[in-house]
């Protein structure tokens, strides 16, 4: 059942994590300094799709949750909900889909259980069958193997998505872009992942795979999508979590669950409240290793940066510290910036947004971790977006929050 914590969590708290009963599935491996609990999913669990940018997790088990795939260790840590004592029924569904988990907490009766199961994992399946880059016969893997000069029809959905990642990416000036994605493989961040080895990749390589961003032709009149170079790949990872978490949310709305929170692979999104009756609580992490940073709440316990309330919305974080290599004394982020082909080289840790809409939240921390902290603050402010911005100092952090960040939270920077 969920750790209950009330609006602090004192040291008694912290004790209690010892005895933490975890769901199904679950086995306890906690210690005061991680906070983690590890998950193992039953075996099985399909080929899904590239991690997502951020490192953002939420788990209705109160603490950070470590994520077990075949072979891919995936730390989402972002962020997590925390809630109180719960006094109404609850219903917790968990699963594996799109190369990650979903989690599900509606306020239901428990015999609408596996009614709300069927809906969640429905849905689940519609987004994964069109949007996924690893199944050969969704959408995007067959506009993906298209020649230069063809095109495709794509669904209603699927069209949808494609357009807001489109939208997303001239509002960024090109900080987010749907067709990055050959660039990630390049860097060895993709699907076909990288040697034991790594090297970068030359600049021919570069140069040619640079040419195929952005390279595509949107037709709306029939939701056709051209495509002008033969490097030209979609990936929609950046956003289609998120949407994902749209839909579910909206489906357990439209079936009269309309207290419940979606998350998946640490995108989050809540409606109404939790079982106590009070707001969700969701967590923002703070970046391994770093000692407080001035703005953060110094009640919470080791590894939070801040704890947000929520009743409708969105929150989506992207990380840049977890997913890197080295070498020759360089280091070599995961964030690769459409722009330039090349990882992104600026301080910024973590970015995380509030919104309406997981998606807009999913493709905006994108986009400001590619940004960069001055470039990305800017933006947020020019755009009315709620975003916190998590910058290294050596061995400390800088919090940045947004004009709308600090509006909605009330935050002190």
């Amino acid at each position: 059942m969920p750790l209950t914590l009330g609006r602090r969590m004192e040291g008694g708290a912290l004790a209690a994590l010892r005895s933490l009963r975890l769901g199904a599935g679950y086995r306890e491996d906690v210690d005061r300094r991680s906070l983690r609990a590890t998950w193992d999913p039953s075996p099985g669990a399909p080929p899904g799709w590239p991690a997502s940018s951020g490192a953002t997790a939420a788990s209705g088990n109160g603490v950070a949750s470590e994520w077990r795939q075949g072979r891919l260790l995936l730390l989402v840590l972002g962020s997590l909900t925390l809630g109180c004592t719960p006094t109404g029924n609850e219903v917790v569904l968990q699963g594996p889909t799109m190369g990650t988990h979903y989690r599900v907490r509606a306020i239901a009766e428990t015999g609408d259980r596996e009614a709300i199961r069927g809906l969640v994992e429905g849905r689940l399946d519609a987004v994964d069958r069109a949007m996924s880059t690893y199944r050969e016969d969704s959408e995007i893997a067959r506009f993906n193997r298209l020649a230069a000069g063809e095109s495709l029809v794509f669904s209603e959905e699927t069209w949808a998505v494609l357009e807001l990642a489109w939208r997303v990416r001239e509002e960024s000036g090109g900080a987010f872009d749907p067709t990055v994605g050959p660039l990630v493989d390049a860097w060895g961040f993709g699907a076909p992942g990288r040697n034991a080895e790594p090297m970068p990749p030359g600049e021919d390589e570069l140069t040619q795979l640079r040419q195929g961003v952005g390279a595509i032709e949107l037709s709306s009149k029939d939701r056709r999508i051209l495509k002008l170079e033969a490097h030209t790949a979609l990936d929609l990872s950046a956003i289609a979590k998120g949407w994902a978490v749209d839909r579910v949310s909206e489906d357990l709305t439209n079936a009269g669950y309309s207290n419940h929170l979606v998350e998946i692979g640490g995108e989050v999104r809540t409606a109404g409240h939790g079982s106590t009756g009070d707001p969700w609580r969701i967590a923002i992490e703070r970046p391994p290793g770093q000692s407080d940073a001035e703005g953060s709440e110094d009640t919470l316990p080791p590894g939070l940066q801040q704890v947000l309330e929520f009743t409708d919305g969105a929150l989506a974080t992207s990380g840049d510290y977890r997913n890197y290599w080295e070498r020759d004394g360089t280091r070599y982020s995961h964030t690769i910036d459409p722009r330039t082909g090349r990882p992104v080289e600026h301080a910024l840790a973590s970015a995380s947004v509030v919104h309406e809409t997981c998606a807009i939240a999913d493709a905006y921390a994108t986009a400001l971790m590619v940004l960069g902290p001055d470039d990305g603050l800017r933006w947020a402010n020019e755009n009315n977006i709620a975003a916190l911005l998590l910058v290294y100092h050596e061995d400390s952090l800088e919090e940045l929050p947004s004009t709308a960040f600090r509006d909605r939270f009330q935050t002190t920077n």
